[in-house]
């Protein structure tokens, strides 16, 4: 990312209401921002999670791994359901109306663990 561009990003995330904090990324130093009560790192773009224990961290993980899941999940429910849009023949519906289901059951099921996991936070 260009200085410029990284300098943009940071004057529109303070321009919304963001707080550049003290603290820094510990992956590329940059100040961290707090946005909408979660940290992220707008040079690397990426969330940040504060750990004080090892136990933290598994849990942390667990849920980031979880966010990450859903959304590549929802990302192939989109593509398949605009093959399934363009299919004419029916094994090739069959095929895709198949992995549609597949992909929406593990979805839920993503999202159930994603929730148990913050009540238990």
């Amino acid at each position: 990312m260009s200085e410029d561009n990284y300098m943009k990003r940071m004057t529109d995330a303070l321009r919304s209401g963001a707080k550049m904090l003290s603290e820094h990324c510990p992956i590329c130093g940059s100040p961290i921002f707090e946005i909408k009560e979660e940290l992220w790192c707008l040079r690397c773009n990426k969330r940040i999670v504060k750990v004080r224990s090892d136990e933290e961290v598994g849990s942390a993980l667990s849920v980031y791994t979880l966010i990450n899941t859903a959304s590549i999940i929802a990302v192939k429910i989109e593509e398949l359901t605009i093959l399934l849009s363009r299919a004419v023949e029916v094994d090739e519906v069959r095929k895709l109306s198949e992995a549609l289901e597949v992909l929406l059951k593990t979805l839920e099921q993503t999202l159930k663990v994603r929730k148990l996991l913050k009540e238990e936070n």
